[in-house]
């Protein structure tokens, strides 16, 4: 049963990144053992990408808040926009990001799932023509797309639509920053307008007595 079990599963010797099959594998390793470094690890160039600009997003919210919005205003803003995280849970770049993330989304282990997420066996990994890029077809009919990388691993470019979704709402709560600084920046200069024209009119009248006299 152990033999037949670790067949299904896809368990073989050592596992190489430098191969799609045992890529995958040690990324799913990371995914069964909750190990988001090693998870994060395995994610695409490009799909890292994505946690890296929206890190840089919340860094220019953080700046647009002190330098446009009111200091008794700053605290809430930076709450409502999750520019809290920055500092909260120290986050440099977007593997912080991807921790913050996904470290409470632990997966519920079972012999179903380990089978289910094991490599499907004959037919199970298809590569393009180049063998640049390969897709992982597993038991329970996942598919995973793999690209192979400029370092020569094989990393896992699935998960790019996961990442936007999640961090969709840092970019959603950019935009309302950005409204709300044009709002006030608009009335702002509506009100240096009326002190203007106001200005303006006294002087015209200052003028207007001089002239009589």
């Amino acid at each position: 049963m152990v033999c037949l079990v670790s067949a299904l599963v896809g368990c073989q010797g050592e596992l190489l990144p430098q191969e799609a099959n045992g890529a995958y594998l040690l990324f799913r390793q990371g995914l069964l053992a909750g190990d988001t470094d090693a998870v994060y690890g395995f994610l695409s160039e490009d799909t890292k990408q994505v946690f890296d600009d929206r890190v840089k997003t919340l860094q220019d919210m953080s700046e647009q808040i002190v330098r446009f919005l009111p200091q008794v205003d700053q605290k809430l803003a930076r709450s409502q926009t999750g520019v809290e995280l920055l500092k909260k849970h120290d986050i440099k770049d977007g593997a912080d990001l991807f921790k913050i993330l996904y470290q409470d989304k632990a997966i519920e282990v079972s012999d179903g799932l380990e089978v289910g997420s094991g490599i499907r066996f004959p037919g199970g990994v298809e590569f393009n023509e180049e063998e640049t890029e390969a897709v992982i077809v597993t038991w329970a009919n996942d598919q995973f797309h793999l690209v192979l990388e400029e370092d020569g691993i094989w990393r896992v470019a699935s998960w790019k639509d996961d990442a936007r979704d999640k961090t969709a709402w840092i970019l959603s709560n950019q935009e309302s920053l950005e409204k709300t600084i044009q709002d006030l920046i608009s009335e702002e200069k509506k009100e240096i307008d009326t002190v203007i024209k106001y200005l303006l009119a006294q002087e015209q009248k200052r003028a207007s007595r001089g002239d009589k006299n």
